[in-house]
């Protein structure tokens, strides 16, 4: 199956925001540093969206969690 080309603009804070519950996934470095993660999590967490950020034991890439 072919990836979707969208023009719009690549967005971290929505992408997490649509996450279902408890479905990890995995971003690679190269799309959004971890760095970026974290911040969209604390913002996420004002608006009671809890995020797990976790990179344990993968190379270039992490895991992201919505618990809530």
């Amino acid at each position: 199956m072919k990836q979707p080309n969208f023009m719009t603009k690549k967005s971290l804070i929505d992408t997490l925001r649509n996450l279902p519950l408890n479905c990890p996934m995995r971003i690679k470095t190269r799309e959004f540093k971890k760095d970026s993660a974290m911040t969209a999590r604390r913002r996420l967490r004002e608006e009671g969206i809890t995020i797990k950020v976790s990179e344990k034991g993968m190379i270039d890439e992490y895991e992201v969690i919505r618990l809530s």
